[in-house]
């Protein structure tokens, strides 16, 4: 693979989209803070749903030059680990629901829906 840098407009564009989904992560951790919201529950969606969002964009926006630039499908797929992919459609998965037991002290619940 031949290296050529990353496009300056491209760069610039990546550079403000991260910096957005590090304010919304910011913005979870001050929304987690026991004396400043009483409303936590909805605002950390929120905010780490914005963030994740925006980091997806990034992801698209290089995927989308890589893709224009030639770069094999198959090495596209697998640089943006499409075996990851979950939807948060599909709400917690059972590692997020151990995963917050183990966190609580508590034992791992059977599937809630």
């Amino acid at each position: 693979m031949e290296y050529a840098p990353m496009p300056e407009p491209l760069r610039r564009a990546v550079n403000q989209l991260v910096s957005e989904a590090v304010g919304r992560c910011q913005e979870v951790m001050r929304y987690a803070a026991s004396d400043i919201a009483r409303d936590w529950k909805r605002m950390t969606l929120y905010r780490a749903t914005d963030a994740a969002d925006t980091m997806d964009c990034v992801s698209m926006l290089i995927a989308a030059y890589c893709e224009s630039n030639g770069m094999d499908p198959k090495i596209l797929q697998g640089y943006l680990q499409l075996s990851q992919q979950h939807s948060r459609a599909d709400g917690p998965l059972e590692e997020d629901r151990a995963y917050l037991a183990d966190l609580l002290g508590q034992m791992a619940p059977s599937r809630q829906r």
